[in-house]
C-alpha cells in the first residue's frame, strides 16, 4: 500500500474512532515518520527495541482497535516512528502495527544518523495574549484539556489551519493563533542560526492547585529553572545536582512531595524533575551538539508529565542529569515559569533577556 494511502486510511479511522481527548497526536506524527516510506509503502527503520510483557499488535493507536497477531517478551520490534502513547512499527507480512511506549524497553537508534528517541522537535514559541483553552481538537466547541493564563510562554509542535498543536503530558490539544502573540520560530539549523537564535525549546505543564504542598512544588519549579538559567561555553560541562542543589530551605526550596521508594513523602526541592525532565527534552533535540553523560528515568513508568521514556531524575547521587556543551559556541538556557508552563529553550550564544 502507498504511503498516501496510510495516511488517508489512518487519517479516516481517526475520525471515525478515536476520542478528541485521547489524542496522542497520531495524526500528524504518523504522516512525518511514514514520508520516509519506499515504493512498497515500508517505512524507513528508525529504532528497535525489546517488549517487556506479551503484546497484542494493534491496527490502530487504541487498545480496542482490531489485533494483528502477538509478540511475547522479549521479541524485538522494527520502530518506525511514535506519538506521545504509541510505537508505530512494522513486520513483515504484517505490515504497520500500533504497541504501547510502556511496554518496550532498551529502544535505541539503528545508526548514529538517526536521533535520540523520543525527539518530536517543538518548532515555535508564542506566549499567550488572553485567558484562553487549551481543545481536545481543533474546534472552540470542542472539550477542554486545560485553562490556560494570559502571559503564559510556551512552545509547540506546529501550526495547521489556524490552530498551534501543542504536546500536553501524554496527549495533545489545540490553541487558537488568534490567542497567542510574540510567535518566534526555531531555528532550521543550527548552521542558519544567528546569536540569541532559539535551537531548540520544550515545555512542559504543572498543576496550579494552591494546596500546602503545591504551592511548594510550582515555588521549586520557579528557583530550580532560575538556578539553571545561564551560559555554558564550548565544552563545559553542565551537573544539575551541583547547579540547581543543594535542594534545602536555605536555597529557597520549600517542603512539597518528593518521590521516594515508589511513594510519596513531603520533601524540600520537590518538583526539581520537572526542570531537569524538561530541560532534557529541549536538549535531545539538538543531536550530537549535546553529549549526555548521565541520565536516569524516574523507574518504569516514568513521569507523567512528559512523555513515556524522555524523563529525567534529580535529586540524589544517583538522580542526576550530566551534559556536555558539544558545540563550537556558547548556548544558554533560557527558562520561564508562570501559570503552569514551564517552557525551556536553548538559545546559541550568550543571550540575557530582556
Amino acid at each position: 500500500m502507498k504511503k498516501d494511502t496510510f495516511i488517508i486510511l489512518l487519517t479516516f479511522l481517526l475520525l471515525l474512532t478515536g476520542s478528541c481527548v485521547a489524542d496522542t497526536g497520531s495524526e500528524f506524527c504518523y504522516e512525518e515518520f511514514i514520508s520516509s516510506s519506499d515504493s512498497s509503502g515500508k517505512p524507513m527503520i528508525l529504532y528497535t527495541g525489546i517488549t517487556i510483557p506479551t503484546l497484542t499488535m494493534r491496527s490502530e493507536p487504541d487498545k480496542n482497535s482490531e489485533a494483528l497477531g502477538s509478540l511475547p517478551p522479549k521479541s524485538v520490534v522494527e520502530i518506525f516512528g511514535f506519538d506521545q502513547t504509541w510505537l508505530f512499527c512494522w513486520k513483515e507480512g504484517v505490515g504497520v502495527y500500533y504497541i504501547g511506549r510502556h511496554n518496550v524497553e532498551y529502544i535505541e537508534p539503528v545508526d548514529s544518523s538517526v536521533p535520540a528517541y523520543g525527539v518530536m522537535p517543538n518548532r515555535f514559541v508564542a506566549v499567550t495574549s488572553v485567558d484562553t483553552n487549551l481543545y481536545a481538537s481543533p474546534s472552540k466547541d470542542a472539550d477542554i484539556v486545560v485553562d490556560l493564563a494570559a502571559n503564559s510562554r510556551l512552545s509547540f509542535w506546529m501550526i495547521r489551519d489556524g490552530w498551534a498543536i501543542v504536546p500536553y503530558r501524554r496527549l495533545v490539544g489545540y490553541i487558537w493563533l488568534g490567542d497567542l502573540r510574540d510567535l518566534q520560530p526555531v531555528a532550521p539549523s543550527i548552521e542558519y542560526a544567528q546569536e540569541g537564535d532559539i535551537l531548540s525549546v520544550f515545555t512542559s505543564f504543572y498543576s496550579t492547585k494552591k494546596t500546602e504542598l503545591n504551592i511548594g512544588r510550582m515555588e521549586n519549579i520557579r528557583v530550580g529553572s532560575s538556578y539553571i538559567s545561564n551560559t555554558l561555553q564550548p565544552g563545559e560541562e553542565f551537573n544539575f545536582n551541583q547547579i540547581a542543589g543543594p535542594y534545602r530551605k536555605a536555597r529557597g526550596y520549600l517542603p512539597s512531595p518528593v518521590l521516594v521508594d515508589g511513594g510519596t513523602v513531603a520533601g524540600y526541592g520537590g518538583g526539581t524533575c520537572q526542570v531537569s525532565t524538561t530541560l532534557y527534552n529541549s536538549l535531545l533535540q539538538l543531536g550530537s551538539g549535546i553529549e549526555i553523560i548521565y541520565r536516569r528515568p524516574h523507574g518504569p513508568g516514568g513521569a507523567s508529565y512528559a512523555p513515556h521514556g524522555v524523563d529525567a531524575a534529580v535529586g540524589a547521587t544517583n538522580l542526576n542529569l550530566i551534559f556536555r556543551n558539544a558545540f563550537s559556541f556558547p548556548i544558554t538556557i533560557d527558562a520561564t515559569v508562570q501559570n503552569g508552563s514551564l517552557c525551556i529553550a536553548i538559545r546559541k550564544g550568550t543571550w540575557t533577556s530582556t
